[in-house]
């Protein structure tokens, strides 16, 4: 088996069907390049619509279409099936599908080729679909494109870069060890760090695919853990300039039942996450948090109005936007 991409499944309804239909067409194309794939499902706690939904691709399994595995287990933490998704992944290079996305083929081939020639784990540019529903009115949908930007261990540790459709040697894995099961949000990122402490990464070329970002997709986005957890990567690796004001409670208390390995940080760095000020430190960031959809909408407005007209091109020759697309706005 040659790759081998895992899927965590919770409560997933709403995108197992386009998930199952965009699956089907990659591992065509796959093996058209002559490759064979393999989709490792980690089904937690799954519904009955769950298991329905799933049953097509088990056919296509069966048709040989792709080899595919439907591991069912109690609810657990993302990275805990990511890790048991891995143990019974036959593919010599591994990646990760989550059931929101887009994966796309290209990559996985420029990935199985670089990884092949050498490199241990590749990243690929890959499209930010960013929805959002503005107070019930109306929808507005963005393209960003995140480009593939060269390694640079520093810049790597400061902020997950790589995306979520990079793809590694297993051999990798067995280097760096599983996934920290403790996180619920930032384990990737975790684990990132730890490798990129190991092997250099290596930038593609090929589009990854596309990242939903939207208020029903399964990402932790606004979820207060996200910065705790950001926060115990960064002090278990004392990059102290990284640090994000958090939930001082949430953060001491994380840090405290699983975050810490061998010490503490300096106590000017604890204080300023759960010393006195902490608290209004917190509060400020969460303000300043809450304004930022009021100045999206500002932008968001007009841009909808003006991608719904078919204007932008017209407006992008006369200057008055930056683009005549979408994604380069």
């Amino acid at each position: 088996m040659d790759l081998s991409l895992i899927t965590s499944l919770y409560r997933a309804e709403p995108y197992l069907a386009a998930y199952t239909g965009h699956v089907r067409r990659v591992a065509a194309q796959v093996r058209s390049a002559g490759l064979s794939l393999e989709l490792v499902i980690v089904a937690n706690d799954a519904t009955d619509r769950e298991r329905a939904l799933l049953a097509p691709l088990v056919a296509a399994g069966e048709a040989g279409e792709l080899a595919v595995q439907v591991l069912h287990v109690p609810r657990e933490t993302i990275y805990a099936s990511w890790n048991r998704g891995v143990r019974a992944a036959r593919g010599r290079y591994i990646g990760v599908w989550n059931a929101d996305d887009v994966r796309e083929a290209g990559a996985l081939v420029e990935g199985y080729r670089r990884i092949s020639e050498g490199c241990a784990l590749v990243y690929f540019p890959y499209v930010i679909l960013r929805e959002r529903r503005w107070w019930g009115l109306f929808t507005t949908r963005r393209m960003i494109d995140v480009p593939a930007r060269p390694f640079d261990r520093a810049a790597f540790e400061r902020t997950s870069r790589t995306g979520t459709f990079y793809l590694f040697d297993r051999a990798l894995y067995d280097r760096v060890g599983p996934f920290d099961e403790r996180f619920h949000i930032a384990g990737d990122f975790e684990w990132l760090v730890r490798a990129g402490r190991l092997v250099d990464f290596c930038a593609g070329d090929s589009l990854g695919g596309v990242f939903t970002q939207g208020a029903r997709n399964l990402s932790g986005t606004g979820d207060p853990r996200q910065n705790v957890e950001d926060n115990i990567v960064h002090l278990r690796g004392g990059n102290w300039n990284a640090l994000k004001p958090a939930d001082p409670r949430l953060m001491r208390a994380c840090w405290d039942e699983w975050g810490r390995q061998d010490a503490d940080p300096p106590p000017e760095i604890a204080d300023r996450l759960w010393g006195p000020g902490a608290d209004e430190r917190w509060r400020r960031w969460q303000r300043r948090q809450r304004l930022k959809p009021w100045d999206e909408a500002l932008r968001a407005g007009p841009r909808f109005v003006i991608d719904r007209t078919g204007l932008r091109p017209l407006l992008a020759r006369l200057g008055v936007v930056k683009s005549a697309s979408r994604s380069q706005e």
